[in-house]
Parts: structure tokens; sequence; C-alpha cells
């Protein structure tokens, strides 16, 4: 997938939000202000892609497990998509607090959500009346929507891949605990202090969320081919 300049502002990328909303810490990164809105500096978003990219590359030929956060309505199906054609771990429906800073306790949700699967899938549950059945129902489709996601997972992720670091502010605090690094897609009102790999541009548009994760995608799957 090429990565260009002409690429990035065909998807958006270029647009921020209005000065009024503006974090400093991406003040370098917007090249001007056009009718009240920043405009963001594509040349940097393209080496910062990149940079992130080359980055997830190496990790991922590594063995090492990439999780893919991005909950806001209008971009979670696009997180789900990219992280279910990679194998790899997704949340996208909301980030529950203590995730990665209390594993172990996110660790028996999951474990739970397995049995109880496995035991549905056995006829296990047949010994119960409907009712409690219905009931059983109820608690496996609660685990899977706050943890069907992450059921792969047997211990913290080793990078984390978010859409907007301001709306994810409580997992980018625990990846900083841990020493998670982070690669985020950051619009101008996002702090990108300690994100290890920032990518300035549109957060908030499908088109633009689609871009930089297809080609984060294109360049996983490029190392399996």
């Amino acid at each position: 997938m090429s990565i260009t300049q002409e690429a990035l502002k065909k998807a958006g990328l270029q647009y921020g939000y209005s000065r009024t909303r503006r974090h400093p810490s991406v003040k370098p990164f917007v090249e001007g202000n056009y009718n009240g809105v920043d405009f963001i500096n594509l040349e940097k978003t393209e080496t910062q892609l990149k940079d992130a990219i080359s980055f997830l590359t190496s990790v991922n030929s590594a063995g090492k497990v990439i999780l893919f956060i991005g909950v806001k309505p209008e971009i979670r199906q696009i997180v789900k998509e990219v992280a279910l054609s990679l194998n790899a771990p997704y949340i996208a429906e909301r980030f529950i607090g203590g995730t990665f800073t209390n594993f172990p306790q996110i660790k028996k949700r999951i474990e739970m959500l397995h049995d109880l699967l496995k035991k549905k899938e056995t006829g296990e549950l047949a010994v119960y009346t409907k009712k409690e059945q219905l009931l059983i129902q109820r608690d496996i489709d609660r685990l899977d929507r706050d943890f069907g996601g992450i059921s792969s997972l047997t211990n913290t992720p080793d990078v984390i891949v978010m859409i907007d670091s301001r709306h994810e502010d409580m997992c980018v605090k625990e990846a900083k605990r841990l020493h998670i690094p982070v690669v985020a897609l950051c619009s101008t009102d996002c702090t990108i202090e300690g994100i290890e790999y920032p990518i300035v541009g549109n957060d908030g548009s499908v088109a633009s969320v689609r871009f930089v994760l297809e080609a984060i995608k294109s360049a996983l799957q490029e190392q399996v081919a």
C-alpha cells in the first residue's frame, strides 16, 4: 500500500480541530489554520506513519502481540475488521479499567467466557432450565462483548495500536505504567506526550482511520506473504 502525502490528503488526514481545542504538544505538526480549523502538516504525518509501521513490523516479526483499540462508534467496526484479518486481539466496545494494570482479574473473566462457551458447545448447559439457560446466555453475551476481542490474551499485550489517545486516556495511562509502547492516531486535540509512536492526523473520520489501519494491516500481512 502506497503511503504518500497525496494519499494521506485524499483520506482527509490533514483536518484537525479548531485552534481553541489544540493541545500544545501538537503545535509543531500544525501548518496553518483556515476558517478556524487547524490543518496538519502531512509531510510530518507521512514520516510518523512510516516510522510507526517500521516499528510494528519489527515487533510483529519477533512474534510479539499487538493489541488494536478503538471504541468510538463510527470507527469500532474498522478496528475489529483489521484486527481479525491479522488474527490480533482488539478492544472495540469499551476499555475496562484495569485491563492492563489488573490483568489477573481480567484473565479470570476471559477464562469464565471460555468455560461457558465450551459448556454451551458440548451441551452441558442442557441440564439447566430454560430460564437458567437464558440467564447464562446473557452472561455469555456480556462477557463476549467486554472480553471477546481479547479472549486470546494470556498476558498483557506487547504493543498497542489505538485510535484517538484523548478518548482512550485511561488506556494510555495504564500502558505507561506497564511500559507498553503505544502507536496512536492523534488529532490536534490530543496530547502526544508519552506516546512512543504518535501519528498526528484526523482521528475522527472513517476514511482517515481506515487508511491508517489498512496501511498497517498491509505492511504486517506482507511479512507473512
